[in-house]
């Protein structure tokens, strides 16, 4: 696997590449988009997430609820790498092992509505293998789409950083194992 690149401190010079109000279930969040080499401070740093590829170029995503598909990623467990995260719960949300993986940015998180402190969330290309779905710990569903359905098929997909977490990803995928532009109806499997 791809080991995010160097930790650059932040600074008040790095500025987000991007940044939005972004409304989820009522509450205001500002969230700033920053590319590579910027890598969170780890103290900071709560999540990572992938946009993972499979070998025929279809993108997994996952469900809680059965209506809202999302990235598999989530918290980092003490003593991870983000890596290591990623690896562990895109097997644990979607049935999937992480073949290969790279750092494509993350996002700094701001509640605008309370006093709580600012968070960075990373986000990783990967290409996957899958297993047979089970539903298990949170997820209750996995979708796999071409990448002209991910922003429309992605619950958060109108948000700015989705369309940079598609892109990036896309170049990594051509970047690391070549690219098929097919475009299919999305496949969905309920465990």
């Amino acid at each position: 696997m791809t080991s995010p690149p160097g930790n650059i401190e932040p600074s008040a010079a790095v500025k987000p590449l991007i940044r939005e109000i972004v409304v989820v279930d009522g509450a205001r969040y500002r969230v700033g988009w920053f590319d590579p080499p910027f890598l969170p401070p780890p103290a900071e740093t709560t999540q990572a997430l992938g946009i993972c590829f499979t070998a025929d170029s279809r993108i997994v995503l996952v469900t809680w609820n059965d209506t809202d598909w999302t990235l598999p990623g989530g918290t980092i467990e003490p003593g991870e790498t983000l890596e290591q995260t990623l690896t562990r719960e895109v097997f644990e949300e979607a049935c999937a092992r992480v073949r290969a993986c790279g750092y494509i940015g993350c996002q700094r998180v701001e509640h605008l509505e309370d006093d709580r402190p600012a968070y960075y969330q990373t986000r990783f290309w990967a290409r996957v293998e899958l297993e047979p779905f089970e539903a298990a710990h949170e997820m209750t569903a996995r979708m796999l789409v071409r990448p002209g359905e991910f922003l429309d098929t992605l619950f958060w997909g109108r948000e700015s950083t989705a369309a940079l977490i598609l892109e990036r990803g896309l170049r990594m995928e051509a970047e690391r194992a070549g690219w098929g532009a097919s475009v299919g109806r999305p496949e969905a499997a309920h465990g």
